[in-house]
């Protein structure tokens, strides 16, 4: 699953996770209106080198919408792997943007452990999500 994860930097995937899961809530709705058209048409005749491949074509877009289905998921899987307090700071400073003083202050900590904190919790997202 990791092969996406590779395009960007690893806090790049984490900030975009809420826009990713807007996404995702929407590929989610038109896969379940999605169907393939499995009736075959002939019309008595052979056509040209034109060919509809219908099913194939679901499967593309099936593929397509699911994608950020999985992405989301994966990234909320990783996110299990962190322990409450790196939790936290990953869903205030990626999540929902805060800047780093308004964390310090929310989570009661130093600006030194804040960035242990970060650090502890980014290299376990990475082993989860970039390997």
């Amino acid at each position: 699953m990791g092969g996406w994860y590779n395009d960007g930097s690893l806090e790049e995937i984490l900030r975009n996770y809420p826009v990713l899961k807007a996404q995702a809530s929407i590929d989610a709705q038109e896969l379940r209106h999605l169907f393939p058209n499995c009736t075959a048409a002939y019309g008595g005749r052979p056509r040209g080198g034109q060919r509809s491949d219908s099913t194939g074509n679901f499967a593309a877009k099936r593929e397509e919408w699911s994608r950020n289905i999985r992405r989301v998921r994966a990234i909320e899987i990783a996110c299990e792997a962190l322990t409450e307090q790196e939790r936290e700071l990953v869903r205030l400073m990626y999540f929902e943007r805060w800047n780093r003083h308004h964390i310090q202050i929310r989570m009661g900590v130093q600006r030194s452990h804040m960035f242990n904190i970060r650090r502890n919790a980014l290299d376990k997202l990475a082993e989860v999500l970039l390997a």
